[in-house]
């Protein structure tokens, strides 16, 4: 049963009791008698269920054998029973405690019970404590209309039934408890939303204006609660969010599919910016009327700067490979280009006065003139695969025509060209991933196809650039992606560098080996050395 419930069905006692006392004396209907005994009921199962936790009811009354039988009855109900001989000493015992209940005398020396009860009602703290007049059978009409206007919830007639005032005494000291333990479930939950420090959690309104604030939401926007509730929640948007609508557009979703979560830019007191986890939840009523929204809000900007740091270490790593890679060839071709190009001037000059030597002689020096040239090609080959000066100097399409020449040459694989006639040069980073793709898969098909052949594709479009190699002539189907937990081949392995590098590019790279091999990257026009941002701004 819910805290609303609960009082509801209290409060309908209550209406039932009073309706009951209006029948005539309480011997009379047996139902009254149920109802007393079913309020008393619930008492008792309350003072079980709390004890230990005694509430207070104020018995005021200028007569000390009226407070003695006061006491007499409602001892039962297990309560502290406080007592107040005058009405001001009632109003001195209310000034430090909390009382469940005040049963109040109507007739009482230099202040009576309405001078009293209405001093009461003048406290917030006590505006709605029950008040209980307790008068004498004579009472007139305008007397009990006096009494509720001062705020009497009840009038109890001398002489007094015990059934009755412990009933009536009991629904409201059970609806005190559990009142309280209503408040004091909210005074924790209000404590411990005001003490996380990490977290914005507030409530909007309707209208979407901050009606509370946390000691978090301060941190981490600047705002104090006095600078901010009231406010539209608009305030922590960027301009341009704010024109777009995206406030109200997460409030809409959240209202439409129940949550709504999104990150997004949000602008502190000061200006600065900050990155932010937003969620929304609608809040309703038991009717399932909208009465506002709560929002949690997360400084995810660390996070996202971590993130970003981690999509570029893909692309600083090729970088920096590639910078080593320079470094390494312009060190081996420098130190020696000249050394190896002096000795095999030298084996040249001896050629030409062997002619003479014996033949074992001749033949020994062809043989150390030859090696001397291998080691020079194989040296330069090295370098220029290393770091392409023709890469360098003349372009990307001029590098492959190049780079597929010499390839074919040396390794007797027959190689196709399909690429424009008059290339324009590509973005430099653009360049050189694509030529390491190039670098790594010629060799690949060298050793593992059977064909002995390669075709290589290259397109420019407005919109992008396409790099196609594969080990036969026409198109070739990639097929469905093979199983993600599948072991990656040895091409996928030698390209995983390359193809972190598209991602950061914005392109996407495709390998497919089982019906052939077939290798495909499509890199962006207008990519460049930073990352793409795929983070949607939304909330």
């Amino acid at each position: 049963m819910t805290e609303k419930q609960i009082r509801f069905d209290i409060l309908s006692r209550v209406s039932e009791l009073y309706e009951g006392s209006k029948l005539g004396p309480i011997s009379s209907p047996s139902g009254v008698n149920e109802q007393i005994g079913s309020a008393k009921s619930m008492v008792s199962h309350l003072a079980t269920q709390d004890h230990g936790r005694r509430a207070r009811i104020l018995l005021v009354d200028d007569q000390q054998a009226n407070l003695v039988a006061l006491e007499a009855v409602l001892k039962d109900l297990g309560q502290d029973l406080v007592r107040a001989k005058s009405g001001q000493e009632a109003l001195r015992l209310l000034f430090d405690q909390d009382f469940a209940v005040i049963l109040l005398d109507v007739r009482m020396p230099d202040m009576d019970g309405f001078e009293t009860a209405g001093l009461i009602r003048k406290r917030q703290k006590f505006r709605d404590t029950p008040i209980i007049f307790i008068t004498a059978a004579d009472a007139s009409s305008d007397q009990i209309v006096r009494g509720y206007g001062v705020g009497a919830v009840d009038f109890i007639t001398k002489p007094i039934v015990p059934e009755l005032l412990t009933a009536k005494v009991g629904t409201f000291l059970e609806l005190y408890k559990r009142t309280e333990k209503l408040r004091e479930s909210e005074e924790r939950f209000r404590l411990l939303v005001e003490s996380v420090k990490d977290y914005a959690i507030f409530m909007l309104g309707t209208d979407a204006q901050i009606v509370s604030w946390n000691f978090g939401a301060e941190r981490i926007s600047g705002y104090r609660q006095n600078e901010i509730v009231g406010k539209h929640v608009s305030v922590f948007h960027p301009a341009e969010d704010v024109q777009a609508g995206k406030p109200e557009h997460g409030l809409k979703i959240a209202v439409a599919e129940g949550r709504f979560e999104g990150d997004g830019w949000r602008i502190r007191k000061d200006g600065s910016r900050f990155w932010a986890n937003v969620v929304i939840t609608p809040v309703r009523d038991e009717q399932g009327n909208l009465r506002g929204f709560a929002k949690v809000i997360r400084d995810i900007t660390q996070l996202k700067e971590a993130a970003q740091v981690l999509s570029e270490l893909p692309g600083r790593l090729l970088q920096s490979q590639d910078e080593e890679r320079q470094w390494i060839a312009q060190e081996l071709h420098d130190s020696t280009s000249p050394a190896l190009a002096g000795a095999i001037s030298r084996l040249y000059m001896l050629k030409d006065r062997a002619k003479h030597w014996d033949t074992k002689a001749s033949t020994a020096l062809q043989d150390s003139l030859a090696l001397a040239e291998s080691v020079a090609r194989d040296i330069r080959n090295l370098s220029e695969r290393l770091h392409s000066r023709a890469l360098e100097q003349t372009g990307f399409v001029s590098a492959v025509r190049s780079h597929a020449e010499v390839f074919g040459k040396q390794s007797g694989v027959r190689v196709e060209l399909e690429l424009p006639e008059a290339p324009g040069r590509l973005l430099q980073n653009v360049e050189i991933v694509l030529f390491r793709i190039l670098q790594e898969v010629l060799p690949y098909i060298q050793l593992h196809s059977n064909r002995q052949f390669a075709v290589i594709r290259f397109n420019s479009t407005r919109q992008e650039h396409t790099l196609e190699i594969c080990d036969r002539p026409g198109k070739i189907d990639v097929g469905a992606p093979g199983l993600p937990e599948r072991r990656k081949t040895g091409l996928e392995i030698r390209l995983a560098g390359p193809g972190e590098r598209i991602k950061q590019l914005g392109g996407s790279l495709s390998i497919s080996t089982r019906s052939g091999i077939f290798v495909c990257a499509v890199v962006p026009v207008g990519s460049n050395a930073e990352p793409s941002q795929d983070v949607a701004e939304q909330a």
